[in-house]
């Protein structure tokens, strides 16, 4: 019996004390339809499963086990707290390797729907032309892991021929976490079987009230402790995920990307049809896709995007993005990062993908690392861009590098590498040029005077010399300059309307602080930094990007406004320094100069002769006279080379 009340007597009173006890429930048949009187049937398991139940798998033979979908769909699954484990099938094996090789999962349970059926979703946010193969409704913190799902798409959608979802979250489901599994791919890794979504949640309305999928996790959780066991692979989707709501974590997927990691998916190019690969809805808040850089599982996180063709590309069945938010929505502190996008997981191989990453930003989105020190070379996305250009022409290319962004967008892009992507972040041609001025006028002060930072021809291996725009410091007191080895695919390309279309950088170097101990130029908006550190050479090409901060360096999740990028520059060859000169130290009354003769040296002060020493904003003036009042502390000075 599975709930078992105890009585207990005292005095004359009754205490009626009810306990759940979860059990285990073993399906033993692949048989649906008609399953022996002793044989559990996972449409029998479903439709026992109680609170806490967890439903695994022990299949007669070596596998894999085709589980063919009942006509009528599974029975919805509406308790809490349920596990479907198909990893407990024995002969099935987790992936165990990095996000960034192939997944090696072997799956032995699949959920086959290829042959029609599916659970109709007749709830509000769905409608009786919708279906899933696991209907979760109602029920908060299911888990789905290790399983296979095959389908179809379902191209003319109606109630007798009803779209079909692999799992789907209905009717104030939250909390549901989908891990370890294969959809739209069968276990040889190389066949193709899609449905019309992998993942769904919707909002649903009550009485007027409207309720969200929040906290939905795709693939890898927080603080896992075997996140390559929890990794997902999606192929063949016309959409792999689009949930409705709040705190959204995709991590750690291939997103219509084969398992072998190198070799994409692309629906267009299938002439099937293609809405991208994530969809967030109505809300959007706190969206995760991609690492959230806790120093926990970071680098196995990341998801791997294959490519999405524009509509200016026959068969003109492509879409406009791979990431969509849409419906509304604050949609605020939204992070992706960490992702490879157009790109296999060896780092060299290309997809054919020509879209922009992600529309619909409302909020403050961060695209890439926050350089708060904890995994920052990790955040950086890989986004490969109009490739190949045979293919993506100047004709067809997409304007835009975001799709859509709102002018009260603040949108942070640092520390990615970006190759061949249309003027990113924003179009420059959006609105005839106004939408731009519109977008950094919340930051610069004046923004006819420009909105991307300058570099100068004088720049060198050993100084970057350059200027940024001026902001108003009360809302952005910290101006952070990214400096980058310029994209040489893209400085190739061009469109007729903007000759200047693809600057961007490829390699992420340092960052420094406008106005900091580091900037030699004390000039407001005017810098000059030393850059020996980086270690370029003669000839290499930089540009630059100017990011407008409400916080101090190194902040987690600091809200950043990035600019464009500069035009680049070639860096020169840096000037052997002269002999140091001599350093004159003077008191006259209650201040001390300090003054010297010759080019090409910094002053730097100390208050211990160990350091740290810093770099004296205002000396190396003309003169080289720096002038400081006598407060009776021990200070020391020198000069440097720059």
């Amino acid at each position: 019996m599975r709930r078992i009340c105890e009585f207990l007597g005292c005095v004359g009173i009754v205490f009626f004390s009810p306990i759940t006890r979860a059990e285990i429930i073993t399906v033993t048949t692949a048989n649906n339809a008609n399953p022996g009187a002793s044989e559990m049937s996972l449409a029998r398991a479903l439709e026992t499963a109680s609170d806490g139940d967890a439903i695994r798998f022990n299949l007669p033979g070596a596998g894999p086990h085709y589980l063919l979908t009942p006509a009528g769909g599974y029975p919805e699954i509406t308790s809490h707290n349920i596990t479907i484990d198909g990893y407990s099938q024995p002969g099935a094996v987790p992936n165990a390797n990095q996000i960034l090789a192939p997944n090696n999962a072997q799956i032995k349970v699949i959920l086959d729907s290829r042959g029609g059926g599916g659970t109709v979703l007749d709830y509000d946010g769905y409608s009786t032309s919708e279906s899933a193969v696991l209907g979760i409704v109602g029920a908060t913190n299911v888990t789905v892991r290790g399983l296979g799902f095959l389908g179809q798409i379902v191209e003319n959608v109606s109630d007798s021929s009803p779209a079909l979802y692999f799992v789907s979250f209905a009717k104030k489901a939250t909390d549901g976490h989908v891990n370890g599994c294969w959809m739209g791919v069968d276990v040889d890794g190389t066949n193709v079987f899609g449905a019309n979504a992998g993942v769904t949640g919707f909002r649903f309305n009550d009485a007027g009230v409207p309720f969200f999928s929040d906290r939905v996790t795709v693939g890898v959780g927080n603080e896992t402790t075997n996140a390559p066991a929890q990794f997902n692979v999606f192929c063949g989707l016309k959409i792999p995920v689009i949930v409705e709501g709040s705190g959204l974590r995709v991590s750690g997927n291939f997103l219509n990307v084969l398992p072998i990691g190198t070799k994409d998916v692309n629906n267009a190019l299938s002439g099937l049809p293609n809405e991208g690969a994530i969809q967030v809805g109505r809300d959007g808040n706190r969206t995760l896709i991609g690492t959230d850089g806790d120093g926990v599982n970071d680098e196995n996180e990341r998801n791997i995007f294959g490519g999405v063709l524009p509509r200016t590309i026959e068969p003109a069945n492509g879409y406009r993005h791979l990431i969509e938010f849409y419906g509304g929505g604050e949609r605020a502190d939204v992070v992706i990062a960490g992702n490879y996008f157009g790109i296999g997981v060896d780092g060299k191989t290309r997809f054919t993908t020509g879209v922009p990453i992600v529309s619909g930003q409302t909020g403050n989105t961060r695209i890439g690392s926050d350089f708060d020190g904890v995994s920052d070379s990790i955040e950086g996305n890989w986004i490969f861009n109009n490739y190949p250009p045979d293919l993506l022409t100047k004709d067809t290319v997409v304007r835009d590098f975001l799709d859509g962004a709102g002018s009260g967008a603040l949108i942070s892009l640092r520390g990615n590498r970006l190759v061949n992507n249309f003027a990113p972040p924003i179009n420059p041609l959006r609105d005839d040029g106004t939408f731009i001025l519109t977008y950094y006028s919340k930051a610069i002060l004046d923004v006819n005077a420009g909105v991307a930072p300058e570099l100068s021809a004088l720049s060198t291996v050993a100084r970057l010399i350059g200027r940024v725009p001026v902001v108003e410091t009360i809302l952005y007191p910290t101006t952070i300059v990214d400096v980058y080895i310029s994209d040489s695919e893209g400085m190739a390309n061009s469109i007729p309307e903007l000759a200047d279309a693809f600057v961007q950088g490829s390699v992420y170097l340092g960052s420094f602080v406008e106005g900091s101990d580091d900037d030699l130029n004390p000039e407001p908006g005017a810098f000059e930094f030393s850059i020996r550190g980086l270690n370029l050479l003669e000839g290499d090409v930089v540009t630059v990007t100017a990011n407008f901060s409400e916080d101090p360096a190194g902040t987690r999740n600091a809200r950043t406004l990035t600019t464009p990028f500069a035009l680049p520059v070639v860096l020169g060859e840096a000037l052997a320094p002269a002999e140091p000169p001599v350093l004159v130290v003077s008191r006259d009354g209650n201040q001390v100069r300090v003054s010297w003769t010759g080019a090409g040296f910094v002053l730097q002060t100390a208050d211990n002769i160990m350091g740290p020493w810093s770099n004296q904003v205002g000396a190396g003036n003309a003169a080289h006279l720096f002038i400081v009042e006598a407060d009776g502390k021990e200070r020391f000075f020198r000069l440097i080379s720059q």
